[in-house]
């Protein structure tokens, strides 16, 4: 149901949690320490940053929670340049860690430009012991404590496999609602066969066709990925939809796309007839996660359902390999979505809402009001290329 989240974490005792104090020194491992711990009033519960250095470590981390790839080294580390660096934290309270978040810091090589713009970005929020509500927020302010702290000028997060409805009422964030559809694959294949049904004709139609399922192992795979795209972009766009710019995907352009398909976090699939590929996916995985990042596929696949066929195909390959969540992916916000939210759902994925946002200036109030006029500027070429140096994402 929209709203609900899938994300299962390790049980603790919230109750027991929430009433401590005081943070023992020197407990749960060797990490750089933030000073950015406040105790918060209204709820006795003390949150300690600490940024941890030790990418083995926060590996370690990971695999207690139910955490996205988008937090994983081998997909952050790839997006790391002289200007733009990974960074690893972990929210504590009686030292234990009860919260994780990673992204990027982002600041100009120029002293003067970090006054207007030095950027804590994050692909996904916090993940929580317990999906907790409350705990999602307070480790929220204790990240803006931390970022006004160490002068970031702002925070943003994105959504992306973040099924979590966080309250941001009363904190400086500009929320951004979006929804994507999660399938959950704990139920056995049969079950989840029989959520696809409606889908089973078009795969049978495709093995009588004679499409076949593989995964590549070459680079070479995206320049067919990346061909296909364009082939279904010139198909979407023929029926109307708005135009758009595939690498919707902060900081995401081809080179660190293949620095993530060497890396391995970033997986390709493809459906081919004989010797002509027609249909290629690129899919995130991590632990028991998986996310939907692109598929390209030509008018001739379209005809031979390569669409459906590899999307069943890949259902049946991340259960085999013990995924419990494939998230498909959102869709546009305009009109012509409702064909992709009837084709996702047709595969059994259900709608998550997803939250993201972007802080205001966290250290000046004047730079808020510069912001504001900024936005209230037309949608020039030149406007498009400062968002692109700010914001990291490519616009069509």
């Amino acid at each position: 149901m929209p709203g609900s989240s899938p994300i299962l974490l390790p049980s603790f005792d919230l109750t027991n949690l929430k009433k401590v104090q005081k943070l023992p020194a020197g407990i749960d491992d060797h990490p750089v320490i933030v000073p950015a711990a406040v105790l918060d009033e209204a709820s006795n519960l003390r949150l300690e940053i600490r940024e941890e250095a030790l990418l083995h470590k926060w590996e370690e981390h990971l695999n207690s929670f139910s955490a996205t790839p988008f937090f994983a080294p081998s997909w952050l580390e790839c997006f790391r340049t002289r200007n733009r660096t990974p960074i690893y934290l972990r929210f504590l309270s009686g030292g234990k860690t009860i919260g994780l978040i990673a992204g990027l810091r982002n600041e100009p090589s120029n002293p003067l430009l970090k006054k207007f713009v030095k950027i804590l970005f994050f692909y996904s929020g916090p993940v929580v012991v317990d999906a907790d509500r409350d705990l999602t927020r307070f480790c929220l302010e204790k990240l803006i404590s931390y970022a006004g702290e160490n002068e970031y000028t702002h925070i943003k997060l994105e959504s992306w496999d973040f099924p979590c409805a966080m309250n941001l009422e009363g904190l400086p964030f500009k929320p951004r609602i979006r929804s994507e559809y999660i399938l959950d694959m704990r139920p056995d294949l049969a079950e989840l066969e029989k959520k696809m049904k409606n889908r089973m004709r078009d795969v049978r139609a495709a093995e009588k066709y004679g499409l076949t399922f593989h995964e590549g192992n070459s680079p070479e795979i995206l320049d067919d990925l990346l061909a296909l795209l364009e082939a279904t972009k010139s198909i979407r766009l023929s029926k109307n939809y708005q135009t758009y710019s595939y690498f919707y995907i902060s900081y995401l352009d081809k080179d660190t796309l293949v620095k993530l398909f060497k890396s391995r976090i970033v997986r390709a699939f493809y459906v081919k007839k004989q010797d002509e590929i027609l249909s290629v996916a690129l899919d995130a995985v991590h632990n028991k996660r998986a996310y939907g990042l692109f598929i390209g596929t030509n008018q001739m696949g379209y005809q031979l359902k390569a669409n459906a066929f590899i999307h069943f195909k890949l259902i049946q390959k991340f259960k085999n390999e013990g995924i419990e969540f494939y998230n498909l992916g959102g869709v546009p916000s305009d009109p012509s979505s409702k064909g992709l939210v009837f084709f996702k759902t047709s595969f059994g994925a259900r709608e998550q809402v997803c939250a993201g946002g972007r802080t205001h200036h966290l250290q000046s109030r004047f730079f808020n009001y510069l912001t504001d006029a900024y936005s209230r500027f037309p949608d020039l070429k030149i406007k498009k290329i400062i968002k692109k140096k700010l914001v990291g994402r490519n616009y069509a």
